[in-house]
């Protein structure tokens, strides 16, 4: 019987480690951009919302990255390609970083 409750436990332990901290996450609109800037994205998309990332100009490998790192949400599936990127919207917040930076 304990090996049953330790075994469920273990089970339920798993599955809670999938919760998205209760994002809500926008399935019906899809925000495209044309800059990687955080800026940018952030006057035309809300948190939790598609996000598409078509650059104006195509042959720069690195802008997709650099967009992703920037802007997705790394706790969801990101589809990233030579010419763009799309994934859900997670801004960047000022606080976080001055926290990091404060501790260099």
């Amino acid at each position: 019987m304990i090996k049953r409750g330790l075994i469920l436990s273990a089970f339920i332990a798993v599955l809670s480690g999938c919760d998205h901290q209760g994002v809500p996450i926008d399935q019906e609109s899809l925000c495209e951009v044309r800059d990687w800037q955080k800026d940018v994205t952030a006057a035309s998309c809300k948190a939790g919302q598609k996000v598409v990332f078509l650059p104006d100009s195509f042959g720069n490998e690195q802008l997709p990255v650099i967009f992703a790192a920037v802007n997705c949400d790394h706790r969801f599936n990101i589809a990233l390609t030579k010419g763009g990127v799309s994934c859900i919207y997670s801004p960047l917040k000022a606080e976080d970083q001055e926290t990091t930076e404060g501790k260099d």
